[in-house]
């Protein structure tokens, strides 16, 4: 208590205020100049490096949520659900994967937006690559990448309407 007491003496008030004023505003014009940059830089970035999953970017600051995570390699065919989460927009970090995917060898299959869900389909090789983006307290990033034979067989109705045009 002593020591403030000089500091304070010191310091003269007519002084001392309007430099702890301007210091705190710059402060506060610093902190929200610099919140805004990161958010929007967050997903137009280079891809960060996902260790398990080399071939298929992660956008820069996204976090592995390793507890809504798998994945399995059997007689080299793979089984991957991976979770990230981050602060991009869904438009953003949607935008990254048509960007990214292709410069790793993946080609666009399709892509929807159905009940606010962002869906992104690829292939490569042997695989399909199931991407899912959407909002929920956060941008949640689904990555599934399964073997080619275990997609989805395409509807009777399209099947039979592929059929006729050939």
């Amino acid at each position: 208590m002593r020591t403030f007491q000089r500091i304070s003496r010191l310091i003269r008030p007519a002084i001392g205020l309007p430099v702890l004023a301007a210091l705190a505003i710059l402060g506060l014009m610093v902190m929200a100049m610099g919140c805004g940059e990161k958010r929007e830089v967050a997903a137009t970035t280079a891809p960060a490096v996902n260790p398990r999953l080399r071939d298929v970017p992660v956008p820069a600051g996204f976090k592995f949520k390793a507890d809504r995570s798998r994945d399995r390699a059997v007689g080299g065919f793979r089984f991957v659900r991976h979770m990230y989460e981050g602060g991009a927009t869904v438009r953003q970090v949607s935008e990254f994967y048509r960007r990214n995917m292709p410069v790793l060898g993946w080609r666009m299959l399709e892509e929807s937006f159905v009940s606010g869900r962002q869906r992104l389909l690829f292939d490569k090789g042997n695989d399909t690559c199931h991407i899912s983006v959407w909002d929920d307290w956060g941008t949640k990033v689904l990555i599934q990448v399964l073997p080619r034979s275990t997609r989805r067989a395409r509807p009777a109705a399209a099947a039979a309407h592929a059929g006729t045009t050939r």
